[in-house]
Protein backbone atom coordinates (compact mmCIF):
# COMPACT_ATOMS: atom_id res chain seq x y z
CA UNK A 1 0.00 0.00 0.00
CA UNK A 2 0.92 3.50 -1.18
CA UNK A 3 2.75 5.65 1.77
CA UNK A 4 1.02 9.32 1.68
CA UNK A 5 2.06 11.89 2.95
CA UNK A 6 0.45 15.27 2.27
CA UNK A 7 1.77 18.98 3.74
CA UNK A 8 -0.02 21.98 3.01
CA UNK A 9 1.48 25.19 2.91
CA UNK A 10 -0.58 27.80 4.69
CA UNK A 11 0.26 31.71 2.73
CA UNK A 12 -2.78 32.79 4.52
CA UNK A 13 -3.73 33.79 0.89
CA UNK A 14 -0.88 36.02 0.27
CA UNK A 15 0.41 34.55 -2.59
CA UNK A 16 -2.01 32.57 -5.33
CA UNK A 17 0.75 30.84 -6.80
CA UNK A 18 1.18 28.80 -3.66
CA UNK A 19 -0.76 25.35 -4.59
CA UNK A 20 -1.45 22.17 -2.71
CA UNK A 21 1.28 19.77 -2.60
CA UNK A 22 1.05 16.33 -2.01
CA UNK A 23 3.95 13.11 -2.22
CA UNK A 24 3.13 10.12 -3.30
CA UNK A 25 5.45 7.41 -2.36
CA UNK A 26 4.94 4.24 -4.52
CA UNK A 27 6.83 1.19 -2.93
CA UNK A 28 7.33 -0.63 -6.56
CA UNK A 29 9.86 1.98 -7.86
CA UNK A 30 10.79 3.80 -4.33
CA UNK A 31 10.32 7.14 -6.04
CA UNK A 32 8.95 10.72 -5.09
CA UNK A 33 6.24 12.32 -7.61
CA UNK A 34 4.97 15.37 -7.31
CA UNK A 35 1.51 16.33 -8.22
CA UNK A 36 0.31 19.87 -8.66
CA UNK A 37 -3.62 19.12 -9.24
CA UNK A 38 -4.02 22.57 -10.25
CA UNK A 39 -2.12 22.31 -13.18
CA UNK A 40 -3.58 22.99 -16.58
CA UNK A 41 -0.99 20.90 -18.55
CA UNK A 42 1.55 18.30 -17.65
CA UNK A 43 2.66 17.88 -21.06
CA UNK A 44 6.32 19.71 -21.58
CA UNK A 45 5.99 20.57 -24.84
CA UNK A 46 2.22 21.74 -24.98
CA UNK A 47 3.04 25.25 -23.66
CA UNK A 48 5.50 26.13 -26.96
CA UNK A 49 3.05 23.67 -29.11
CA UNK A 50 0.27 26.70 -27.92
CA UNK A 51 2.40 29.44 -28.58
CA UNK A 52 2.64 28.87 -32.42
CA UNK A 53 -0.71 27.32 -32.59
CA UNK A 54 -2.56 30.13 -31.27
CA UNK A 55 -0.80 32.43 -33.43
CA UNK A 56 -1.08 30.54 -36.69
CA UNK A 57 -4.72 29.91 -35.87
CA UNK A 58 -5.98 33.03 -34.05
CA UNK A 59 -3.98 35.78 -36.28
CA UNK A 60 -3.23 33.67 -39.43
CA UNK A 61 -6.30 32.40 -39.65
CA UNK A 62 -5.31 28.60 -39.60
CA UNK A 63 -7.85 25.59 -38.95
CA UNK A 64 -7.14 23.82 -36.16
CA UNK A 65 -6.20 20.69 -38.52
CA UNK A 66 -4.08 23.15 -40.78
CA UNK A 67 -2.51 23.70 -37.65
CA UNK A 68 -2.19 19.61 -36.63
CA UNK A 69 -0.96 19.01 -40.34
CA UNK A 70 1.49 21.88 -39.68
CA UNK A 71 3.11 20.35 -36.48
CA UNK A 72 2.77 16.41 -37.53
CA UNK A 73 5.24 17.55 -40.79
CA UNK A 74 7.37 19.95 -38.74
CA UNK A 75 7.43 18.84 -35.10
CA UNK A 76 10.71 21.03 -33.90
CA UNK A 77 7.75 23.84 -34.37
CA UNK A 78 7.04 22.82 -30.73
CA UNK A 79 10.03 23.31 -29.37
CA UNK A 80 9.81 27.24 -30.29
CA UNK A 81 9.08 29.53 -26.80
CA UNK A 82 7.75 32.24 -28.82
CA UNK A 83 6.35 32.90 -31.73
CA UNK A 84 8.53 35.82 -32.72
CA UNK A 85 10.44 33.99 -35.68
CA UNK A 86 7.12 33.02 -37.38
CA UNK A 87 5.80 36.15 -36.49
CA UNK A 88 8.64 38.11 -38.56
CA UNK A 89 7.96 35.97 -41.26
CA UNK A 90 4.14 36.46 -42.02
CA UNK A 91 5.31 39.49 -41.56
CA UNK A 92 7.98 39.91 -44.30
CA UNK A 93 5.50 37.81 -46.54
CA UNK A 94 2.99 40.50 -46.12
CA UNK A 95 5.26 43.61 -47.24
CA UNK A 96 6.14 41.65 -50.11
CA UNK A 97 2.46 41.35 -51.19
CA UNK A 98 1.81 37.87 -50.12
CA UNK A 99 -2.18 37.49 -49.54
CA UNK A 100 -3.32 35.69 -46.48
CA UNK A 101 -3.92 32.71 -48.76
CA UNK A 102 -0.75 32.69 -50.20
CA UNK A 103 0.94 33.10 -46.58
CA UNK A 104 -1.39 30.36 -45.67
CA UNK A 105 -1.10 28.34 -48.85
CA UNK A 106 2.90 28.88 -48.93
CA UNK A 107 2.97 27.35 -44.95
CA UNK A 108 1.06 24.59 -45.53
CA UNK A 109 3.00 23.53 -48.47
CA UNK A 110 6.92 23.99 -46.97
CA UNK A 111 6.43 24.80 -42.70
CA UNK A 112 9.89 24.92 -43.24
CA UNK A 113 9.54 28.54 -43.91
CA UNK A 114 8.38 29.41 -40.00
CA UNK A 115 11.87 29.01 -38.67
CA UNK A 116 13.70 31.04 -41.11
CA UNK A 117 15.17 33.98 -39.99
CA UNK A 118 13.68 37.43 -41.70
CA UNK A 119 16.39 39.12 -42.37
CA UNK A 120 19.30 36.75 -43.09
CA UNK A 121 18.06 33.84 -45.10
CA UNK A 122 13.98 34.78 -46.26
CA UNK A 123 14.93 38.81 -47.86
CA UNK A 124 17.58 37.59 -49.30
CA UNK A 125 16.11 34.77 -51.22
CA UNK A 126 13.10 37.33 -52.36
CA UNK A 127 14.98 40.23 -53.37
CA UNK A 128 17.19 38.13 -55.45
CA UNK A 129 13.94 36.77 -57.45
CA UNK A 130 13.26 40.42 -57.71
CA UNK A 131 16.64 41.36 -59.03
CA UNK A 132 16.24 39.28 -62.16
CA UNK A 133 13.19 40.56 -63.31
CA UNK A 134 10.31 39.01 -61.62
CA UNK A 135 7.24 41.85 -61.38
CA UNK A 136 6.59 42.04 -57.63
CA UNK A 137 2.83 41.38 -58.64
CA UNK A 138 3.80 38.17 -60.22
CA UNK A 139 6.43 36.95 -57.61
CA UNK A 140 3.93 35.66 -54.69
CA UNK A 141 2.10 33.52 -57.00
CA UNK A 142 5.23 31.98 -57.62
CA UNK A 143 6.65 31.74 -54.42
CA UNK A 144 3.15 30.19 -53.74
CA UNK A 145 3.15 27.22 -55.87
CA UNK A 146 6.37 26.73 -55.09
CA UNK A 147 7.82 27.50 -51.86
CA UNK A 148 10.60 25.06 -51.62
CA UNK A 149 12.76 27.99 -53.33
CA UNK A 150 12.34 29.52 -50.00
CA UNK A 151 14.68 27.34 -48.01
CA UNK A 152 17.13 26.45 -50.02
CA UNK A 153 20.43 27.65 -50.19
CA UNK A 154 20.98 31.00 -52.10
CA UNK A 155 24.82 30.64 -52.85
CA UNK A 156 24.67 26.53 -53.70
CA UNK A 157 21.68 26.01 -54.99
CA UNK A 158 19.22 29.37 -56.12
CA UNK A 159 21.70 31.41 -58.05
CA UNK A 160 23.46 28.27 -59.73
CA UNK A 161 20.21 27.12 -60.90
CA UNK A 162 19.32 30.80 -62.00
CA UNK A 163 22.28 31.12 -64.30
CA UNK A 164 21.28 27.78 -65.92
CA UNK A 165 18.16 28.49 -66.38
CA UNK A 166 18.91 32.10 -68.00
CA UNK A 167 21.42 30.23 -70.05
CA UNK A 168 18.50 28.03 -71.48
CA UNK A 169 15.87 30.42 -71.99
CA UNK A 170 18.35 33.67 -73.46
CA UNK A 171 17.33 36.61 -71.29
CA UNK A 172 15.61 37.77 -68.69
CA UNK A 173 12.00 38.08 -70.22
CA UNK A 174 11.78 34.56 -71.34
CA UNK A 175 12.92 32.98 -67.67
CA UNK A 176 10.40 35.45 -66.36
CA UNK A 177 7.90 33.82 -68.63
CA UNK A 178 9.11 30.11 -68.22
CA UNK A 179 8.89 30.69 -64.44
CA UNK A 180 5.36 32.28 -64.46
CA UNK A 181 4.33 29.19 -66.45
CA UNK A 182 6.65 26.53 -64.41
CA UNK A 183 7.95 27.99 -61.04
CA UNK A 184 9.01 24.31 -60.05
CA UNK A 185 11.84 24.71 -62.36
CA UNK A 186 13.69 26.93 -59.59
CA UNK A 187 13.68 23.30 -57.55
CA UNK A 188 13.79 20.55 -60.22
CA UNK A 189 16.78 18.71 -60.56
CA UNK A 190 18.30 20.31 -63.18
CA UNK A 191 20.56 17.73 -65.11
CA UNK A 192 17.82 14.50 -64.27
CA UNK A 193 14.63 15.94 -64.61
CA UNK A 194 14.82 19.88 -66.97
CA UNK A 195 18.17 18.93 -68.74
CA UNK A 196 15.88 15.21 -70.44
CA UNK A 197 12.94 17.55 -70.84
CA UNK A 198 15.15 20.58 -73.17
CA UNK A 199 16.17 17.90 -75.23
CA UNK A 200 12.81 15.87 -75.88
CA UNK A 201 11.25 19.45 -77.29
CA UNK A 202 14.05 20.22 -78.75
CA UNK A 203 15.18 17.25 -80.93
CA UNK A 204 11.45 15.24 -80.87
CA UNK A 205 8.72 18.09 -81.31
CA UNK A 206 11.65 20.23 -83.24
CA UNK A 207 10.85 23.37 -81.08
CA UNK A 208 13.88 26.09 -81.17
CA UNK A 209 15.22 27.54 -77.50
CA UNK A 210 14.74 30.77 -76.93
CA UNK A 211 10.80 31.07 -78.43
CA UNK A 212 7.56 31.26 -76.73
CA UNK A 213 6.69 27.90 -77.86
CA UNK A 214 9.57 26.52 -76.26
CA UNK A 215 8.64 27.75 -72.94
CA UNK A 216 4.93 26.42 -72.92
CA UNK A 217 6.37 22.94 -74.22
CA UNK A 218 8.87 23.08 -71.56
CA UNK A 219 6.74 23.53 -69.09
CA UNK A 220 3.71 20.84 -70.24
CA UNK A 221 6.80 18.18 -70.77
CA UNK A 222 8.10 18.76 -66.86
CA UNK A 223 3.93 18.17 -65.60
CA UNK A 224 4.55 14.77 -66.79
CA UNK A 225 6.54 11.82 -66.87
CA UNK A 226 7.88 10.56 -69.96
CA UNK A 227 5.78 7.64 -69.88
CA UNK A 228 2.73 9.74 -69.47
CA UNK A 229 3.84 11.54 -72.39
CA UNK A 230 4.39 8.44 -75.06
CA UNK A 231 1.31 7.29 -73.59
CA UNK A 232 -0.85 10.71 -74.73
CA UNK A 233 1.32 10.20 -78.40
CA UNK A 234 0.47 6.32 -78.74
CA UNK A 235 -3.55 7.40 -78.01
CA UNK A 236 -3.19 10.69 -80.57
CA UNK A 237 -1.59 7.54 -83.34
CA UNK A 238 -4.70 5.36 -82.38
CA UNK A 239 -7.30 8.26 -83.78
CA UNK A 240 -5.88 7.78 -87.18
CA UNK A 241 -2.68 10.62 -86.58
CA UNK A 242 0.38 10.06 -88.70
CA UNK A 243 3.63 10.36 -86.57
CA UNK A 244 4.47 13.82 -88.65
CA UNK A 245 0.67 14.83 -88.01
CA UNK A 246 0.91 14.34 -83.93
CA UNK A 247 4.58 16.19 -84.15
CA UNK A 248 2.93 18.95 -85.56
CA UNK A 249 -0.16 18.84 -83.28
CA UNK A 250 2.06 19.42 -80.64
CA UNK A 251 4.69 21.63 -81.91
CA UNK A 252 1.36 23.79 -82.85
CA UNK A 253 -0.20 23.53 -79.54
CA UNK A 254 1.82 22.07 -76.77
CA UNK A 255 -0.88 22.82 -74.21
CA UNK A 256 -2.26 19.78 -75.73
CA UNK A 257 0.09 17.89 -73.47
CA UNK A 258 -1.95 18.70 -70.40
CA UNK A 259 -5.63 17.27 -72.19
CA UNK A 260 -7.01 14.39 -71.01
CA UNK A 261 -7.34 11.77 -73.44
CA UNK A 262 -10.90 11.55 -72.95
CA UNK A 263 -11.18 15.86 -74.19
CA UNK A 264 -9.28 14.83 -77.19
CA UNK A 265 -11.70 12.31 -78.03
CA UNK A 266 -14.90 14.35 -77.31
CA UNK A 267 -13.40 17.37 -79.51
CA UNK A 268 -12.38 15.09 -82.10
CA UNK A 269 -15.52 13.34 -82.48
CA UNK A 270 -17.62 16.59 -82.71
CA UNK A 271 -14.96 18.23 -85.07
CA UNK A 272 -15.08 15.16 -87.82
CA UNK A 273 -18.44 13.17 -87.21
CA UNK A 274 -20.61 16.80 -86.43
CA UNK A 275 -18.99 19.89 -87.76
CA UNK A 276 -17.25 17.79 -90.90
CA UNK A 277 -13.83 18.78 -90.59
CA UNK A 278 -11.46 16.39 -92.14
CA UNK A 279 -8.57 14.92 -89.89
CA UNK A 280 -6.07 16.88 -92.41
CA UNK A 281 -7.97 20.15 -91.52
CA UNK A 282 -7.58 19.39 -87.74
CA UNK A 283 -4.37 18.58 -87.83
CA UNK A 284 -3.15 21.83 -89.00
CA UNK A 285 -5.80 23.30 -86.45
CA UNK A 286 -5.08 21.56 -83.27
CA UNK A 287 -6.10 24.60 -80.55
CA UNK A 288 -9.78 22.95 -81.85
CA UNK A 289 -8.75 20.32 -79.84
CA UNK A 290 -8.31 22.70 -76.31
CA UNK A 291 -11.77 24.28 -77.07
CA UNK A 292 -14.67 23.60 -74.75
CA UNK A 293 -17.30 21.38 -76.64
CA UNK A 294 -20.29 22.47 -74.64
CA UNK A 295 -19.30 26.45 -73.95
CA UNK A 296 -17.34 27.04 -77.56
CA UNK A 297 -17.65 24.71 -80.16
CA UNK A 298 -21.60 23.86 -79.92
CA UNK A 299 -22.82 27.08 -79.66
CA UNK A 300 -20.61 29.17 -82.78
CA UNK A 301 -21.22 25.84 -85.03
CA UNK A 302 -24.98 26.76 -84.26
CA UNK A 303 -24.62 30.28 -85.13
CA UNK A 304 -22.55 29.49 -88.10
CA UNK A 305 -25.32 27.38 -89.34
CA UNK A 306 -28.07 29.95 -89.09
CA UNK A 307 -25.43 32.25 -91.02
CA UNK A 308 -25.12 29.95 -93.42
CA UNK A 309 -28.58 29.83 -95.10
CA UNK A 310 -29.96 33.38 -94.16
CA UNK A 311 -29.66 35.35 -97.15
CA UNK A 312 -28.43 38.59 -95.75
CA UNK A 313 -25.25 37.23 -94.25
CA UNK A 314 -21.92 38.08 -96.51
CA UNK A 315 -18.23 37.25 -95.94
CA UNK A 316 -18.73 34.61 -93.51
CA UNK A 317 -15.52 33.13 -92.12
CA UNK A 318 -14.43 29.38 -92.56
CA UNK A 319 -15.57 27.03 -89.88
CA UNK A 320 -11.96 26.82 -88.69
CA UNK A 321 -11.67 30.65 -88.59
CA UNK A 322 -15.45 30.85 -86.97
CA UNK A 323 -14.11 28.23 -83.98
CA UNK A 324 -11.02 30.33 -83.53
CA UNK A 325 -11.80 33.67 -83.27
CA UNK A 326 -11.27 35.55 -79.93
CA UNK A 327 -14.16 35.87 -77.58
CA UNK A 328 -14.26 39.35 -78.16
CA UNK A 329 -14.12 39.75 -81.91
CA UNK A 330 -16.71 37.03 -82.24
CA UNK A 331 -18.86 38.85 -80.02
CA UNK A 332 -18.49 41.87 -81.59
CA UNK A 333 -19.46 40.17 -85.29
CA UNK A 334 -21.57 38.06 -84.65
CA UNK A 335 -22.98 37.81 -81.25
CA UNK A 336 -26.02 39.23 -82.11
CA UNK A 337 -26.84 36.05 -84.45
CA UNK A 338 -26.26 33.86 -81.20
CA UNK A 339 -29.73 34.24 -79.62
CA UNK A 340 -31.39 33.80 -83.26
CA UNK A 341 -29.52 31.04 -83.79
CA UNK A 342 -30.91 28.92 -80.80
CA UNK A 343 -34.29 30.32 -81.27
CA UNK A 344 -34.41 29.28 -85.24
CA UNK A 345 -32.72 25.50 -84.76
CA UNK A 346 -35.31 24.90 -81.77
CA UNK A 347 -38.71 26.61 -83.28
CA UNK A 348 -38.00 26.77 -87.32
CA UNK A 349 -39.94 24.07 -88.94
CA UNK A 350 -36.81 23.91 -91.01
CA UNK A 351 -34.99 22.57 -87.95
CA UNK A 352 -34.38 19.36 -89.16
CA UNK A 353 -32.33 20.98 -92.37
CA UNK A 354 -30.43 22.94 -89.85
CA UNK A 355 -29.92 19.15 -87.91
CA UNK A 356 -28.19 17.50 -90.63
Amino acid sequence: MAVLFSKYIDCSMKCLSCLPVRISLLPASNTLRLFLPFSSSSSPSSPSLNVISDFLSKECGFSSSQVATLMRRKPTLSRNKSDHIAREIVHTLTDFGFTENQIKSTILRNPLILTLKADGELKPRIDFLKQIGLDPQDMPGIITRNPHVLTGSLENSLAPRILHLRNLFGSNVHLRQALKRAPDLLTADFERRVKPKVEYVKNYLGISEGTIVFLVALREALSFSFETLENKIKYMANLGLAEDEIRLFLKKCPTLFHCTTKRIKKNMDFLIHTAGLELEIVALNPVLLNLSVEKRLIPRYEVFKYLSIIPQSKDLPSLVTFFKLPEEEFIKRFGQYSTKSSLTIIQSPKASILER
